[in-house]
């Protein structure tokens, strides 16, 4: 089967010297060989406050180096693609892709100059908040509208080719990314609200708004995401969700954003290699199996070659 996926802390996991080919972490190369076509967005993630001396922006270096170094070693398996042609001509040479993303715009330390310098590194995704505040607006945790920064962030992102990801951030803050721009929209990791009340999960109307703009939203694997007692987390949640989702109109729109590595998942599914045990059980509820190749690989595989 193939899988695109927009969300993924794997790179964090390797600050330890593993290598990705069999980290100890939901994703390695071993654990993703029943997978065909497969394209993962790497986050590169920086807390609210960066441990010890470092900066954000020193911490997104580090990660950033420890990114590449993976992609060198893994070449002949795996490829960085900064864009669409890049993402064909690795699936045409039958390898996988790995694509580039930043979780937390406190990697920008308060420089718009910086958005430049993520550009030229390949991100193409940028999650404005984490948690609390920064130095563009406030997560879910804290509550509050972007700062004059944000708004300036948000306006210039589209020069640079970075889609705005509004996952993490607070309903306040994502109201102000609708006002100011009218382009495509990601939730690279995010659930349905009324499913699951969780504020890190999406309401109604930021579902419509996104699926409106033609942009995406990954379903989150994480299982207090997914529903309130994360015990019994199971393939069902992730169902009860997509099935929301689907009647919201969001058909083109939904797709995954597993977060692995960064969260507690479901043990029916475990890490990546439980993604063909998701999909079969999904097809076993009666979606239909061309629904579910959009919904798994070409949802967001058609976003990446419309937008980049």
């Amino acid at each position: 089967m193939d899988y695109f996926d927009l969300h993924c802390d794997t790179v964090l996991r390797l600050q330890d010297g593993s290598d990705l080919s069999d980290a100890d972490a939901h994703i390695n190369l071993r654990k993703a060989r029943p997978l065909e076509r497969w394209a993962q967005v790497f986050a590169l993630f920086v807390q609210d406050n960066a441990p010890g001396t470092d900066t954000a922006y020193d911490a997104y270096r580090r990660l950033h180096a420890i990114f590449l170094r993976q992609m060198r070693l893994h070449s002949d398996k795996l490829v960085f693609c900064r864009g669409a042609k890049e993402l064909t001509a690795a699936f045409s040479h039958g390898k996988r892709a790995a694509l580039l993303s930043v979780e937390n715009g406190a990697v920008l330390g308060g420089r718009l100059e910086r958005l430049e310098e993520l550009r030229r590194d390949g991100v193409r995704l940028l999650t404005l908040t984490w948690m609390g505040e920064n130095e563009l607006g406030c997560g879910g945790e804290a509550g509050g509208p972007l700062t004059e920064f944000g708004r300036a962030v948000v306006r210039a992102l589209p020069q640079y080719g970075i889609i705005p990801d509004i996952s993490h951030l607070s309903d306040e803050g994502v109201a102000d990314v609708f006002a100011l721009t009218e382009g495509p929209v990601v939730a690279t990791h995010s659930n349905v609200r009324r499913i699951t009340g969780h504020h890190r999960n999406l309401t109604h109307k930021q579902i419509r708004e996104i699926t409106r703009r033609g942009g995406l939203i990954g379903i989150n694997l994480c299982s207090p995401f997914l529903t309130d007692d994360k015990a019994l987390a199971s393939c069902d949640n992730v169902y009860r969700h997509l099935d929301a989702f689907l009647s919201l109109g969001a058909q083109d729109t939904v797709c995954f954003g597993a977060d692995f590595d960064g969260a507690p998942i479901p043990g029916d599914i475990r890490d990546i290699g439980g993604i063909p045990v998701l999909y079969e059980y999904l097809l076993g509820r009666g979606l239909p199996q061309a629904l579910l190749q959009k919904v798994f690989f070409e949802n967001a595989l058609q976003f990446w070659q419309r937008v980049f």
